[in-house]
């Protein structure tokens, strides 16, 4: 009976029939003393290059285990190129924006500080590993990159202006985000895109006018609520999404 594998796990290495790799302390302690693997168990291997591979545990020891990689389950995709660019917020919260822009197909995550931004340190070893636990959970084949924080101000002198910016107003003052993305054509809307959202207390006035005069600025709405920052990203993203996929 062919075994189901119940691990799913990002490595750097890479993926090809026959190849062999000893998992990194973490992903060990994870796949032994978590998930209880044991030799001849499977598991299932990303990297975001080579696609997704079944491989099978041939030795296991405390924070080690070494595996050998069979067979090919899926090609890599390519992913929609969309970044979400968002104000740091409280650590728990800042966790589940990058967990759901994961989810989501985020292919970056930019932290970019503002005048009302609250939180002064942003942890972005830690987003990335929950961005990566995220993948694994959700089935995708690829992990966001998560940035440096910078400035608002300087994020946007650097962007590309091939890069349309998706901006959540949550001054009440741009039309809604399905009646802006639904008057674009069908090569705008495959981006490549930014979904920009604010800090707590929104932008103040100079950032407001700084935004709106970038080239490629759509200001959009998204609904009667004031949202939360992890929730505005969601709905954004949802909706960009649900946009693109429609030929």
């Amino acid at each position: 009976m062919v075994k189901v594998a119940k691990v799913r796990l990002f490595v750097e290495s890479s993926l090809s029939s026959g190849a062999t790799l000893d998992l990194d302390s973490a992903a060990a302690h994870y796949a032994g003393t978590v998930m209880r693997l044991g030799i001849g168990d499977s598991l299932v291997l990303f990297n975001g290059r080579d696609g997704e591979w079944q491989a099978t545990v041939t030795k296991m020891g405390h924070r080690s285990c070494a595996i050998i990689v069979q067979d090919m389950l899926r090609p890599q995709a390519t992913d929609a190129d969309i970044w979400i660019v968002a104000a740091p917020i409280k650590r728990a919260r800042m966790t589940a924006l990058a967990e759901k822009a994961t989810e989501l197909g985020a292919t970056h995550i930019q932290p970019v500080v503002t005048r009302r931004t609250v939180v002064s340190r942003t942890n972005v070893d830690r987003l990335l590993s929950s961005a990566k636990e995220a993948a694994e959970q959700c089935g995708r084949l690829s992990v966001p990159g998560v940035g440096e924080p910078v400035t608002l101000n300087r994020f946007l002198g650097s962007l590309d202006l091939s890069r349309r910016l998706l901006w959540c107003d949550e001054s009440g003052d741009s039309p809604p985000i399905a009646k802006v993305l639904d008057g674009l054509n069908g090569s705008d809307l495959q981006g490549p895109w930014a979904v920009l959202i604010g800090p707590e207390g929104g932008f103040d006035l100079a950032e407001r006018t700084f935004i709106a005069s970038h080239e490629g600025v759509l200001g959009v709405d998204l609904g009667p609520r004031l949202l939360r920052s992890e929730t505005a990203a969601t709905v954004a993203l949802g909706i960009l999404q649900s946009r693109m996929a429609v030929p």
